[in-house]
């Protein structure tokens, strides 16, 4: 690379690495700044992005009181010394990796912390009508990840920026994390069927949730963000999905609609533990404090979710961390306020890849854990249940 372009990556990074901060997250500031890049190659920008998270995968193990250019290139070093031996790297340098809270609130394993070191894996998600259009599009550069539910899901090995592809830009696929798949297959939706997503963000799961229900059904999508709502309808837009209603909503205010629905998908605001993997800078932003006060907000959204269930609705609550108090905690202490509540167990089937082989997804669960190590995604928890038709 000729030392211009280095140079300039190299400042470039480094100016957004001491521009982070809680309110100024890595990845907002990264695709603001490249956005912005007009002349500067896709590999160049890839290189901005690998220097920045580099940085923050390894930012526990580093001196603070050395110079920013002299911890970079100590975090480079970590870096390219677990791609190299994995296996070989420490487990008491792998342990500061993430701040030490964790070790409070959730079960850290060394599969873990291994994994969120590593690059993402890309997953992408056909409509039902364009599965095998993808498959003949990407041929070698994609894996599907099997059959029945996930007859549409597919690992992403190429290099190509999917954002800038026509197929995309028509709405061939969606880039979304297999976790987050999962979500819109736990539901198990039914064709005419309406549903909630009450926190619906940019719309990934509303719209995985629309494909399920064939344009047969509806699905409401509230957020407090009127900015993602936005996101979410030119998402759908391009989708060409169009069974759906969007509303914004706080949380705490009067519910906009007074409908009752066959289904509420929470997707609720959590830690996001489960996205370190991708997203290294918020380890480094994320305090126990807000752990406990988002169990809170969790717990409350459910309450919300079941006024606005129908005799025998089913609910699904999901959240992208793996902290105790955001997963099991929430399900024990939401199960023990509303008996009318009953377990929803789920039978589907499991990805159809090599890494599942040991993966028992056949027995009946009503809440399951998605470990990164495993799946090669985010950290997921989803628990679900339906409302009993007659109280006693």
């Amino acid at each position: 690379m000729p030392k211009r372009k280095r140079n300039g990556i190299t400042s470039l990074a480094d100016d957004i690495i001491r521009q982070c901060d809680a309110k100024n997250p890595a990845d907002r500031l990264l695709r603001d700044a490249l956005r912005k890049e007009k002349e500067m190659l896709p590999r160049h920008k890839t290189a901005v992005v690998e220097r920045v998270y580099t940085y923050f995968r390894w930012k526990g193990c580093l001196n603070p009181s050395n110079t920013l250019n002299r911890q970079i290139r100590m975090a480079r070093e970590l870096d390219e010394a677990f791609r190299s031996h994995a296996g070989k790297i420490k487990s008491e340098v792998l342990k500061k990796t993430v701040p030490d809270w964790c070790y409070d609130t959730m079960k850290v394993t060394r599969e873990w912390l291994v994994q969120i070191q590593r690059p993402s894996t890309l997953w992408l998600r056909a409509p039902k009508a364009k599965g095998k259009r993808v498959e003949q599009l990407f041929k070698k550069d994609i894996q599907p990840a099997g059959e029945g539910c996930w007859r549409n899901s597919f690992r992403y090995f190429g290099r190509e920026d999917l954002y800038q592809t026509g197929s995309f830009q028509h709405g061939s696929f969606e880039i979304q994390d297999l976790a987050s798949q999962f979500v819109g297959n736990f539901c198990q939706v039914e064709p005419s069927e309406h549903w909630w997503d009450m926190c619906a963000g940019e719309g990934g799961k509303m719209l995985h949730l629309a494909d399920l229900l064939e344009q047969k059904g509806c699905v409401w999508a509230t957020d407090r963000s009127a900015w993602r709502l936005q996101k979410l309808k030119r998402r759908a837009a391009r989708a060409k999905v169009f069974n759906y209603q969007s509303s914004q909503w706080d949380g705490n205010s009067k519910i906009p609609f007074k409908k009752k629905f066959d289904g509420v998908l929470v997707d609720a605001p959590c830690s996001g533990l489960g996205t370190w993997q991708r997203n290294p800078h918020a380890r480094w932003t994320t305090t126990l404090e807000d752990v406990k006060e988002l169990a809170e907000v969790q717990f409350s959204l459910l309450e919300s979710a079941i006024t606005r269930l129908k005799p025998g609705g089913k609910l699904v609550y999901s959240v992208c961390t793996l902290t105790k108090q955001e997963t099991a905690r929430v399900v024990r202490r939401i199960e023990q306020a509303h008996p009318e509540l009953e377990p929803w167990p789920w039978n589907g089937s499991r990805p159809n890849l090599p890494e599942f082989c040991e993966l028992d997804l056949g027995k009946p669960i009503h809440g399951f854990t998605i470990q990164p190590h495993i799946w090669k995604s985010n950290g997921m928890f989803v628990a679900r249940w339906k409302l009993k038709t007659t109280t006693t």
